[in-house]
């Protein structure tokens, strides 16, 4: 987020972080009758509880963005479902030269929904404007020398170094340069809407978005690949996630993306609904404001959140595991810094110790750091004192329940929290806030979560370069040496020396503590099994089979095989007796948890006071 909540990227490269966010990939049945609506349409429902503030991908933050633009525009390289490699998507072909820092790509013969052809000129532009622009997408394009049009067909990249990941790593919708080239890139970057229906690539387009209704998203007529097979699909907004699980338990939706801990277990013993815990490169996060005076003169904080002393004796009494037990309902695992073990191939596990739970390190070191002891009170330091505003998302129960005992586990060493529940929107607001044209963020610390990509750990390592300061950033951290190991990762071509380099710049970040990462968090998905059948794995696990994928390509909808249907009222949910996939984007790889988009937290087990 920030605000992406959960932005990912896509393999490697120019990586830049996608991290977030949830696409639901179906395709309803077709031999019987479907769900119909106006005039006989196969049309599949998905319910969710929270919508895009944007469809503008220059700013756009949720994971929710990731969903929709991955169905409507399609990437220059796509991703290969069964292995996540890269696959033809605008581009049906390339060639990489000897020194790994040039790429040519050859266009396939494709139309815009409105019948305009794709030439290069659009791949230009989308990597030069939004790849440079746009919130989400410039750190993929930061190695990047220049971008070069031989003719309508041809684009050449060239990069500043040698890019292992280089023909993954450009994840970057390709828009169409005759309708977003005429828009000046300021109105771009800031309140400006795309005109509906959206034109685009992918196998859908959106036909219809009304915020806190219903976006609505039809088959795009110029579409050549597979055919869909259904002809429409529906993403409803409920009020929460509440809501939104009891518009499955009543039919009026046929998938619901994303599950709270707490409603978990009890839906997956209902009738006609099958619950799916799958893997995910995503974690929750509470998050500290480093930004510095040169950076964001206008600010907005508590100063003393960048003594790195308070950070550590915070991180030494927050228990991990009771978070999970009880805000997550033991759903989650115990993190163990910025890299979910879902990258175990990517790095060696850190020695140091990320969990110690001990109190009375964390008064000897602010004791030392010279912060008085008040007793019931905040410690002191001259005119500075340990109390903090911890800002959470008001849609995420789980969030919320462990901001809370966060608050209660730190003022046993004499530092307060003051918990703010404030909206998706206040949230986003306070972390991405410019004032001159220069970073303004307005909070001391925060809890949400990032989503990153299944085949790559890039987008999550970007987050905290200085070069994502004003862009995916939001804990603002900068550290030249951790920049420099960045840069070393990315051109490394030796998988064990890469493997190194990254285990450096995790130990890194657990001494400096911009974040402390509470717990790995896994997909919780549910769906109607009297609407969907055959459901099979559509994406490759380490372990134990996932079937809903956290991927953000259209590929897995387009290759699911239909099985019998049984036909729905008008008011039920959608999409009847079919085969899904359901991907969440962002980062590295693959268009997982897409971008930057943040995690949207589950349920807690317990009804929480304001």
């Amino acid at each position: 987020m920030k605000r992406p909540r959960i932005r990912g990227t896509v393999g490697g490269a120019l990586l830049a972080a996608l991290a977030a966010i949830v696409a639901v990939l179906v395709a309803p049945a077709g031999a019987q009758e479907t769900t119909t609506e106006d005039g006989g349409k196969a049309v599949l429902k998905i319910g969710w509880g929270q919508d895009p503030q944007t469809l503008n991908p220059f700013v756009g933050l949720d994971e929710e963005n990731y969903t929709v633009w991955a169905l409507n525009w399609d990437l220059l390289v796509n991703f290969d479902p069964e292995d996540l490699q890269p696959a033809p998507g605008i581009a049906e072909s390339w060639e990489v030269s000897d020194d790994q820092q040039t790429v040519t790509f050859t266009l396939a013969d494709r139309k815009w929904s409105d019948g305009t052809p794709i030439t290069s000129r659009d791949v230009k532009y989308s990597l030069d404007v939004l790849g440079g622009e746009g919130t989400l997408f410039a750190g993929y394009t930061s190695n990047v020398e220049s971008v070069t049009t031989p003719d309508d067909k041809t684009v050449v990249v060239k990069t500043k170094q040698p890019e292992a990941r280089i023909v993954g790593g450009l994840f970057i919708y390709i828009l169409p340069e005759h309708i977003w080239g005429k828009v000046p890139v300021s109105e771009l970057t800031s309140s400006y809407q795309p005109e509906i229906p959206m034109v685009g690539s992918g196998p859908f387009i959106v036909t219809e978005f009304e915020r806190n209704r219903i976006l609505r998203m039809e088959r795009n007529p110029e579409w050549s690949g597979e055919e869909p097979n259904f002809d429409e699909v529906q993403f409803i907004k409920y009020g929460n996630e509440d809501a939104t699980e009891r518009a499955l338990q009543l039919g009026e939706v046929d998938i619901v993306a994303e599950v709270q801990p707490s409603t978990f277990e009890r839906l997956g013993n209902e009738e006609n609904i099958e619950t799916v815990r799958g893997a995910s490169p995503s974690y929750t996060e509470l998050a500290f404001n480093l930004c510095s005076a040169e950076d964001c003169p206008d600010a907005e904080f508590n100063p003393a959140v960048q003594d790195k002393t308070v950070r550590q004796a915070i991180a030494n009494v927050i228990a991990r595991e009771r978070i999970n037990e009880i805000s997550a309902l033991g759903t989650s695992f115990v993190a163990n810094g910025i890299l979910p073990s879902f990258y175990k191939t990517f790095y060696e596990t850190p020695e140091l110790d990320y969990n110690p739970t001990d109190v009375e390190e964390a008064k000897r070191l602010l004791d030392e750091a010279g912060w008085q002891d008040n007793g019931d009170q905040p410690r002191t330091k001259g005119d500075q004192t340990l109390s903090f505003e911890l800002q959470v998302r008001s849609e995420s129960q789980s969030d919320i329940q462990a901001s809370r005992l966060i608050a209660e586990m730190v003022k046993e060493i004499g530092v307060e929290f003051k918990v703010q529940v404030v909206s998706v929107d206040a949230l986003t607001e306070a972390t991405v806030r410019f004032v001159d044209g220069k970073p303004a963020p307005d909070f001391d610390t925060f809890v949400w979560g990032w989503g990153g990509d299944p085949y790559d750990p890039s987008f999550l390592l970007s987050l905290f370069t200085t070069e994502e300061i004003g862009n995916s950033s939001d804990s603002f951290y900068s550290n030249p040496e951790y920049d420099r190991l960045f840069r070393e990762q990315a051109a490394a071509f030796d998988d064990e020396e890469r493997k190194q380099i990254i285990g450096q710049m995790v130990d890194l970040t657990q001494e400096d503590l911009p974040y402390v990462v509470l717990t790995e968090d896994p997909n919780l998905q549910a769906y109607r099994t009297d609407r969907l059948s055959n459901v099979e794995q559509q994406c490759p696990a380490d372990e134990g089979g996932d079937i809903f994928c956290e991927q953000i390509s259209y590929e897995p909808m387009l290759t699911l095989a239909l099985a019998d249907g049984s036909s729905s009222d008008d008011d039920g949910g959608g999409g009847s007796g079919v085969l899904i996939a359901i991907g969440v984007l962002v980062v590295g790889a693959i268009v997982y948890f897409v971008i930057r988009s943040r995690r949207r937290g589950g349920g807690g087990p317990i009804e929480l006071e304001e």
